[in-house]
């Protein structure tokens, strides 16, 4: 007997597109949420490295004057609507404890309708002689953008303090427990005191906890036998790499040593303005600029090169320097 099956194969039909459409939609909405965290990922990134940016160049205008001289110094400075990569950003900037160089910068930051409101407490180093360490910031963090508007400048400053109040206990905190568990004899005793044992266990079920901790090893150590160097001898070699004029006491005496007039100019290179007499002495030399001496004869005062004067420590070589392109030629 043959059986019918025409009254199936609509249902089929409409059954497998309905399946496909519905397929089709979760498709879309999964690559539209992926999109958006895309683009909310790159916008607060960008957001970032804005004020990222803003700060180093607040930081760069601080170095640029010295902190006695800061910009901001004895009252807020506010800017608002500034534009950079693109992105709207305001800013705000005061001290917080001048005494110990402590200020405070607010850059909020507007990219379509998006705010995002970052804020760096930072302590300035006053050393000219560290270059690698011009500031650091004791608190970073990120807050609501109404927060930047002056009225809200104590409610924002307290949040602050509060954190790293809370910061400074934890470290308290941390320290003690840290010296606490150093006296513990077994791993069972320092998890106890971590209280890091799981609900419903206890330090018998964890393996080896009631053994004793190891001793502490001390890599085993030998006095060299090597000859050491005397001091007299390192100075000597350390002497031989440094050139005498790097040393030398301003102002001495010094003298041309070459057969003919030493030309001195208005600057190193600069134009001629006299002239040293052949292998003459009573050159007064005041100091040193790159290859040329500051040089003082006969009422004229200027440069003349290393080469050819002669002063205690250095002999001068006597040949002539390469000119460079566009400097004055000699008289």
């Amino acid at each position: 007997m043959k059986i019918k099956k025409r009254g199936y194969v609509f249902p089929l039909i409409l059954l497998a597109t309905i399946s496909i459409a519905f397929f089709i939609i979760t498709l879309v909405q999964l690559q539209s949420s992926h999109h958006n965290q895309l683009m909310h990922l790159n916008s607060y990134q960008q957001a970032l490295n804005v004020a990222y940016s803003v700060n180093v160049d607040i930081i760069g205008e601080i170095r640029e004057k010295q902190w006695a001289n800061r910009f901001f110094k004895g009252k807020p400075v506010i800017r608002t609507g500034q534009k950079l990569f693109g992105t709207t950003y305001d800013m705000a900037v005061e001290d917080h404890e001048p005494d110990k160089c402590t200020f405070n910068v607010k850059i909020r930051t507007t990219i379509g309708e998006k705010r995002n409101l970052f804020y760096w407490r930072q302590r300035y180093v006053p050393n000219m002689l560290d270059f690698t360490r011009v500031s650091f910031p004791v608190f970073f963090g990120e807050f609501p953008p109404e927060l930047f508007e002056p009225a809200k400048k104590a409610e924002i400053d307290k949040l602050v303090d509060d954190a790293l109040q809370k910061a400074a206990d934890n470290q308290n905190k941390v320290t003690q427990i840290v010296k606490n568990i150093s006296t513990k004899p077994t791993p069972q005793d320092i998890l106890k005191e971590l209280g890091a044992i799981p609900p419903g266990k206890s330090s018998t079920d964890i393996q080896d906890s009631a053994q004793p901790r190891p001793a502490a090893t001390k890599p085993p150590t030998k006095e060299s036998t090597a000859t050491k160097p005397k001091t007299s001898d390192l100075v000597t070699e350390i002497r031989t790499f440094i050139d005498p004029l790097d040393t030398q006491s301003f102002p001495v005496a010094g003298k041309n040593i070459c057969g003919s007039d030493l030309m001195i100019r208005d600057a190193p290179w600069g134009n001629v303005i006299g002239q040293i007499p052949p292998y003459t002495g009573g050159v007064q030399v005041s100091g040193l600029q790159g290859d040329f001496f500051e040089v003082s004869y006969n009422g004229k005062s200027g440069y003349s090169h290393i080469n050819y004067v002669e002063v205690p420590g250095h002999t001068p070589s006597g040949i002539e320097p390469p000119r460079p392109p566009g400097a004055p030629p000699p008289l």
